[in-house]
């Protein structure tokens, strides 16, 4: 007979509702299958808070925890859901359960997260030199937060082991399947998956990212230089053209852009082609060549590799994946 798994759901002010929900519900069904074949259930789920009182997630919903973290009950994974909310303040206010995240790891609990649930491992230590990811939005503030976890935004799930990381809001359904995965069969995670419609091979989070055109830099020549970029990315756009928008030499206007946009001008110039063609498969029923074209390529073959470079699709499976008919 299988051992059954016992797995604490941490519940918190602002907390996320479907990411708890979501998770319990995969589980529970892991669960109904698993007695089926095998007679039992496989996991053993309760919720856990600070204190005995009912908590209130961010949409209102509250949740009644069924231990808390001074109960002493011990457990062979703890999930922490992502929240909605300032981060350094949910944090603050969060310490006991940080604290004590961290000392239940140093008995051999194994901790996931999802989102920016992974925030609350960040500051409990538990993902120092560990690689890791978060929502593809956070991943500068989470790095620069944290600057001792490897980053790697793009992954859906990273497992160290005795720390898993996922990333942005509904990555929860790929961690719950992870975690069927991990504790009982690929067979019955992939059940799972097929119950609840989840994409059980995403990998990676590109297909879903913006890319972040910060202009709060306080650079106002280069805010001008962007302006213009946003306007005028159709065109055969030199550096010498750029540089000379703001009476600036080469060196210097380079030295400049690098440092308030974080890229070079080509490679933010390419960033911004990509985007606008994103947005034209997302709404438009023109060919790739006609987008190619509008966004100021005429290689329809290089910029077709350039694309999947930056998505992980290629224009027509992100098309089928995004368009809005």
């Amino acid at each position: 007979m299988t051992r059954q798994i016992k797995i604490g759901i941490v519940v918190y002010k602002s907390c996320t509702s479907s990411m708890v929900t979501g998770f319990w519900d995969i589980l529970t069904l892991a669960n109904q299958l698993h007695q089926q074949t095998c007679g039992a259930p496989v996991f053993c789920l309760e919720l856990i808070a600070e204190k005995k009182a009912s908590v209130k997630s961010f949409s209102g919903l509250s949740f009644t925890p069924h231990s808390t973290i001074k109960t002493g009950n011990l457990y062979d994974l703890i999930y922490i859901p992502g929240f909605i909310g300032d981060a350094d303040e949910v944090i603050k206010n969060e310490q006991p359960i940080i604290r004590w995240l961290r000392a239940v790891h140093s008995k051999n609990t194994i901790l996931a997260a999802a989102c920016n649930g992974n925030f609350l491992l960040g500051a409990s230590g538990v993902l120092d030199k560990k690689k890791a990811t978060t929502h593809w939005s956070l991943a500068a503030e989470f790095g620069n937060k944290y600057k001792l976890i490897i980053v790697q935004p793009d992954r859906m799930i990273i497992d160290n082991g005795n720390v898993i990381s996922a990333g942005g809001v509904t990555a929860y359904l790929n961690l719950s399947l992870h975690i069927i995965q991990r504790f009982t069969t690929a067979e019955l995670s992939l059940t799972c998956a097929k119950v609840f419609l989840v994409d059980a091979g995403r990998k990676v989070q590109t297909p879903y990212q913006v890319y972040q055109f910060s202009k709060n830099h306080g650079d106002e020549l280069i805010n001008r230089v962007q302006d213009w970029m946003e306007n005028n990315y159709r065109e055969k756009i030199s550096l010498d053209k750029l540089a000379g928008l703001v009476n600036l030499s080469r060196k210097t206007f380079l030295r400049h852009f690098k440092k308030a946009t974080g890229d070079t001008p080509q490679l933010y110039l390419q960033k911004l082609r990509v985007e606008t063609a994103k947005r034209l498969l997302e709404s438009k029923d023109i060919t790739f060549n006609e987008i190619t074209w509008e966004v100021g390529y005429q290689d329809v073959s290089s910029f077709h590799k350039i694309f999947k470079q930056e998505t992980g699709l290629t224009p027509m499976s992100y098309r089928e994946k995004f368009f809005i008919a």
